[in-house]
């Protein structure tokens, strides 16, 4: 009887275990049964595409270097798109607050984004977050060495189009796309900081461009900032255009001086070449190696011309004095007392019509 009661105690407990234990049991099946989301992998399984709205906001200019063709330019590198797999249901309660979540970028699916044009691109920081309805965003700051473009016909009057291309990778062109606007964080910052003693900084743009690769490269959209820069041009006005017109007109001395004097009028334009060679020396250390003229090298080049002509005018007077036609010498050589600068500044004037224009 004794070992009866034992027995019946003990199927009443693995009874009581058994009944507690069975939704437990039943709860591990269910989520054994739900499938796992890897969220590193394409919000939409590549079957669309994913549109993301990027943004650039400029903090800090370093350099702009015609030369070298590149800028060097940090700031903050922002990306917008919506993962619904990260939506949270209690964000559709009202007054419900939902912080957002942040991940590492080996978490989650991020799009692959590659700066076209960049020399160095260096990521100090980022932030990696998506709120309730699925929204993610991606903050990176950035110091980059980027090349470009310059179109240095107006130097020193120009205005520059720094081009910031952003490019998805190879591998990547159709898992997104980039959005036709720019996200509102676009612009440049008013800190000290993008101040350029050579540049004035005006205004940054966005446009979105087709990209047509070589035949092994899918054709793609890219993104690209155009921050707009224009030259200040008051160092070359003191420094350069000052001087040399000066140099310019130092030989107009000669055209009041009677032809007789042959060796002391010959030695002004002489002593103004030569001076005019190292100017055009030294300041082209500084100047961008390029193929085609500026008007900087357009009124350089005048320049010597009309100082290369005056000698030629001294050796024509001379000669003729020579031959016994001073009266002819003398009429010509006081020619030049107006013919010369009038000629040089009209030269000027048509020469920045039809580099300005």
């Amino acid at each position: 009887m004794r070992r009866a009661g034992v027995a019946g105690a003990m199927l009443a407990v693995l009874w009581v275990v058994s009944s507690m234990a069975a939704p437990a049991f039943a709860a591990a099946g269910k989520a054994a049964a739900k499938p796992v989301v890897d969220l590193r992998q394409h919000p939409t399984g590549g079957k669309t595409p994913v549109d993301v709205s990027v943004g650039l906001y400029v903090t800090n200019f370093v350099a702009i270097d015609e030369t070298r063709e590149s800028f060097e330019v940090g700031g903050y590198l922002t990306a917008k798109w919506r993962d619904p797999r990260l939506a949270s249901p209690a964000d559709q309660i009202p007054g419900a607050q939902v912080a957002p979540r942040t991940f590492r970028l080996e978490e989650l699916w991020t799009p692959s984004i590659a700066s076209a044009n960049s020399i160095s691109h260096k990521m100090t920081q980022y932030y990696l977050a998506a709120d309730g309805n699925g929204l993610v965003t991606y903050v990176e700051r950035f110091d980059a060495d980027v090349s470009n473009v310059f179109v240095l016909t107006k130097l020193p009057f120009d205005t520059q189009d720094l081009r910031f291309e952003i490019h998805p990778f190879i591998s990547a062109t159709s898992e997104f796309r980039f959005a036709a606007e720019p996200l509102p964080s676009t612009g440049i910052s008013p800190e000290q900081h993008t101040e350029l003693a050579a540049w004035r900084i005006k205004d940054v743009h966005y446009s979105r461009e087709k990209i047509i690769g070589d035949p092994d490269v899918p054709a793609a959209n890219g993104a690209t900032f155009h921050i707009v820069v224009k030259r200040r041009s008051g160092f070359y006005i003191w420094k350069i255009f000052v001087p040399l017109l000066m140099m310019t007109m130092i030989p107009m001395v000669v055209f009041w001086i009677d032809v007789s004097q042959f060796d002391w009028i010959l030695k002004i334009p002489m002593t103004m070449l030569l001076s005019m060679v190292a100017f055009g020396f030294t300041i082209a250390r500084d100047l961008p190696r390029i193929g085609y003229l500026t008007f900087l090298d357009a009124v350089l080049l005048a320049s010597f011309t009309f100082c290369f002509l005056c000698i030629f005018e001294i050796a024509a007077v001379f000669l003729l004095q020579q031959r016994g036609r001073r009266p002819l010498a003398v009429k010509l050589h006081s020619a030049g007392k107006w013919a010369y600068p009038l000629a040089y500044f009209g030269l000027l004037v048509f020469l920045a019509i039809g580099f300005m224009a």
